[in-house]
C-alpha cells in the first residue's frame, strides 16, 4: 500500500519535489490533499504543480488534514508556522517531515521531538541533499575512512543580487535573514561529517542595496581536529553554477559543484571502495533504486529501518546554526514575532 501524506502550508519551493515524487511513484506515495492558509500562496502553487498533479484536493483546515486518511504530513509552510504544525501533526498521530530549518525556537523544538519520541512518531528533517546521490556517495566515503580524516569542510551557498526583494519581504523577519535560511543544507552535511562544533565564529555582513538585511556571511566552525567554513550570500550576478561542496582529508578530496547536480570529483592518495588513486571525475544520476527523503519516511514509519538521521543530529544541526546566527537567546525571530494561522 503507498504511503499516504498530506500538506501543512506549502510555501517553501521545495515543496513540489515530493508531488513529482508521488506521481512518480504512485505505488509507493499517495498525495491525499494539501492546507494552505494565503490564498495567494495556494493558489500559486496549484496552478504551477498542475502539470504534475491537476486535481490535488484542498483542505479548509489544519484540523481537516488531521482528521484526513494521511498517515504522514508534510510540512512546508513558512519557517515560523512549522514547528506549530509539527506540533499539532503529531499530537494528532501523525509522521512529519519538516522543511528545513527546524523552525525558530529552539525550545520549542526540543518539546516538539519530546512529543514525537512520547507518541512513538517518526519525525524527519527535509534536508533534501542528505539524498542526491554524489553527496551520498561522498558521505559514504569519509564513513569508510577512504578520505581519512577530515580536517577541512567548506560550504559555498550563494543567491543573486536578484533575491534581495525576497530577502526584505520572506526573511527579514529572522535574524541574518538569508544565512538562517539556507545556510542549514550546509550545517546539515558539515554535523554529519564532523560533528558538531565546539567553537564557531560569525562575520555577517550587510553589503548590498539598503544593508538592511544580512547578505554576505562566513561562519568559522572550529573542531578538535580540523576546520569547517560556510559562506552565503545575495550579491552575485548568477549563482547556480557557483554553489560548491567541498570536503577534504589526509587521504583524499571530494568536491560536489554545482549543489544538486550529480557532479563528483575525487581525488584519493591510495585505491579504495573501487575508486583508483588521483583525480577521477565521477557522475552519479539518480535511479529507480535511489534513496530519497520520501521514501526514508516511508522506511521508518514500516519500521523496516533505523533513522539514518536522529533527533539528536538534526538538534545539533539547529544549534549549530543559531550559533552560526549569534542567536544566543534560542530565538530567531526579530522582536520574536510569530504568525497566527
Amino acid at each position: 500500500m503507498p504511503l499516504k501524506f498530506a500538506y501543512l502550508g506549502v510555501w517553501h519551493s521545495h515543496a513540489v519535489m515530493h508531488v513529482r515524487e508521488a506521481v512518480q511513484r504512485p505505488e509507493e506515495f499517495q498525495l491525499v490533499g494539501l492546507f494552505e492558509p494565503q490564498q495567494d500562496v495556494r493558489a500559486q502553487k496549484l496552478s504551477q504543480w498542475a502539470e504534475y498533479m491537476p486535481d490535488i484536493p484542498v483542505f479548509d483546515s489544519v484540523s481537516d488534514v488531521l482528521s484526513s486518511t494521511a498517515e504522514a504530513v508534510i510540512i512546508e509552510g513558512r519557517i515560523l508556522q512549522n514547528l506549530d504544525y509539527a506540533e499539532q501533526a503529531l499530537e494528532a498521530g501523525k509522521h512529519v517531515l519538516l522543511e528545513k530549518p527546524a523552525g525558530v525556537d529552539l525550545a520549542h523544538l526540543e518539546r516538539v521531538h519530546q512529543l514525537a519520541n512520547s507518541k512513538g512518531l517518526h519525525l524527519q528533517m527535509a534536508y533534501m541533499w542528505r539524498y542526491n546521490p554524489a553527496l551520498y556517495e561522498m558521505i559514504r566515503l569519509v564513513k569508510t575512512g577512504v578520505l581519512g580524516d577530515i580536517f577541512y569542510y567548506r560550504g559555498h551557498i550563494p543567491k543573486s543580487k536578484s533575491y534581495h526583494p525576497q530577502i526584505a519581504r520572506d526573511l527579514g523577519v529572522y535574524k541574518t535573514a538569508i544565512y538562517f535560511e539556507m545556510a542549514g543544507h550546509l550545517v546539515d552535511l558539515m554535523v554529519t561529517l564532523m560533528g558538531e562544533p565546539p567553537r564557531v565564529q560569525s562575520i555577517l555582513g550587510q553589503h548590498y542595496g539598503d544593508r538592511k538585511h544580512v547578505d554576505n556571511a562566513v561562519v568559522l566552525h572550529e573542531f578538535t581536529n580540523g576546520i569547517g567554513t560556510i559562506e552565503t550570500s545575495a550579491m552575485h550576478i548568477e549563482s547556480g553554477r557557483t554553489r560548491r561542496i567541498e570536503v577534504y582529508g589526509t587521504g583524499g578530496t571530494a568536491i560536489h559543484t554545482p549543489i544538486g547536480s550529480p557532479n563528483l570529483s575525487l581525488c584519493l592518495e591510495e585505491a579504495g571502495e573501487g575508486y583508483p588513486v588521483g583525480w577521477q571525475d565521477l557522475v552519479f544520476p539518480t535511479t529507480e533504486d535511489s534513496p530519497s527523503l520520501l521514501r526514508e519516511l516511508a522506511a521508518c514509519i514500516r519500521g523496516d529501518k533505523a533513522p539514518d538521521y536522529t533527533l539528536a543530529h538534526d538538534m545539533a544541526v539547529q544549534r549549530t546554526l543559531f550559533t552560526g546566527c549569534a542567536i544566543p537567546d534560542g530565538h530567531a525571530l526579530i522582536g520574536f514575532r510569530k504568525l497566527t494561522t
